[in-house]
């Protein structure tokens, strides 16, 4: 659950196992949800030390952990700011560890491809490695990371890891265990074809900044040249030569289902829960209409020669308080209607018990204004046109939003707020 308050951005932690694995499986979402506006950080586990270099001038580094770290920290910072400039923080350094603990820096445990072309464990993972960390110690990293940057939704990887890699399975569990140790929403990386999302993105609005960033890696994928005759395309080589193309949309699955949103309005409720509100409001009608029919002749004196219509006024208030209130927070005529019957039934029928000579409803200013003010004000309050659509319908809207926002996504979505987005 989030507690974040309506008055700032949403905030969204993305967490992943090496440089370049936030562009090539979010990086289109990375970049739609900073031009809408939230705030989005990238977690990253590990530098990536154990992976492979593509380029001839980097071929000195190659082999060399430390100096493949620090090159892909230049490559990382490079691409986070083409997708439009998260935050970004290592696991294990300043905001993603227990202030009670020294840093401690994650390495790269490997892997090798096995023979069904997923990754598999590389058998020989160095001591420092994410794999052979303590995952409670992992858990808690990513746990400081949520609330250091006060996260509403935590975005990683499908239990599988997305390909396999030990990594990224790692990744998985901890990101998965420390959202739910935070009670914030958790959300899995999928694929938006499968079937299996609970909210995709459309991301080729993007498609220029996923270029740009994927672009910096130049030591792990070539990407290749744009297609004149198909400029949305988006394809890079791995290294071990399987070209990839980069999807039109982003898929994400929540770890539990979206919590349902509770009507807002009549319209919304369900056939039983409009019965049940006709009936609660015709009963408030009845109350509110007997405690006027008792109370609105009480005066209070001003004076020697004065007197206030004090029982007239809060009545009146009230009714109208109470029909208004109503018609804009339900935006319904038949609560309004069934809370006007329910107020003239009590004064009618109060009235007929204590007989003509009733000294509850007078002949003077107050009598009249509490037999006939109700239903006036029930009637001006159900003329009242339905303004609701406007917001919908303006054009000025439209044209900002365009096209596309039918298929956007926002960080209500990836944190379940409510139902999932199209």
């Amino acid at each position: 659950m989030s507690t974040a308050p309506v008055t700032r951005p949403e905030r969204v932690l993305f967490v992943h196992a090496h440089p370049d694995d936030e562009t090539l499986s979010s990086g289109g979402t990375i970049a739609t949800l900073l031009e809408l506006g939230a705030h989005v950080t990238v977690l990253s586990a590990t530098r990536g030390e154990r992976g492979e270099v593509l380029t001839a001038e980097l071929a000195p580094i190659a082999g060399n952990g430390a100096r493949i770290a620090a090159h892909r920290e230049t490559e990382i910072a490079a691409a986070l700011a083409a997708l439009g400039g998260p935050d970004h923080l290592w696991l294990g350094g300043p905001g993603a560890r227990p202030t009670d603990l020294p840093e401690r820096r994650y390495t790269d445990s490997g892997m090798q491809w096995g023979p069904d072309g997923r990754a598999t464990a590389a058998g020989d993972a160095p001591d420092d490695s994410l794999t052979r960390a303590d995952l409670g110690e992992v858990v808690d990293d990513v746990r400081a990371a949520i609330r250091s940057t006060g996260a509403d939704a935590v975005v990683s990887y499908a239990d599988d890891g997305g390909y396999g890699h030990p990594d990224h399975v790692r990744v998985h569990a901890a990101a998965r265990f420390a959202a739910r140790a935070e009670e914030v929403a958790f959300s899995m990386i999928v694929d938006a074809a499968s079937g299996g999302a609970d909210v995709t993105v459309d991301v080729l609005p993007v498609r220029g900044k996923v270029r740009a960033a994927l672009e910096q890696y130049r030591s792990q994928v070539t990407v290749d040249p744009a297609d004149p005759q198909d400029p949305s395309s988006l394809s890079y080589v791995m290294p071990h030569g399987v070209r990839n193309e980069v999807p039109a949309v982003e898929g994400f699955r929540h770890d539990a289902p979206p919590a349902p949103t509770a009507p807002e309005t009549f319209a919304e409720m369900s056939g039983p829960g409009r019965a049940a509100a006709v009936v609660v409001a015709a009963v408030v009608g009845v109350l509110v209409g007997g405690f006027g029919t008792i109370t609105h002749q009480q005066t209070v004196a001003l004076g020697s020669w004065s007197t206030a219509p004090i029982g007239m006024v809060l009545t009146t208030l009230v009714v109208i308080g109470l029909v208004v209130g109503v018609r804009l927070l339900y935006r319904s005529r038949v609560l309004v209607a069934a809370l006007g019957v329910g107020v003239i039934l009590a004064t009618q029928v109060l009235v007929a018990v204590a007989g003509q000579s009733s000294p509850l409803v007078l002949a003077n200013a107050a009598g009249y204004v509490w037999t006939f003010g109700p239903a006036v004000v029930a009637m001006l309050v159900l003329a009242w046109p339905d303004l609701s659509g406007l917001r919908a319908t303006d054009p000025a809207t439209d044209r900002r939003s365009g096209s596309r926002s039918d298929a956007r996504v926002d960080s209500h979505s990836l944190s379940s707020k409510g139902a999932p987005r199209p």
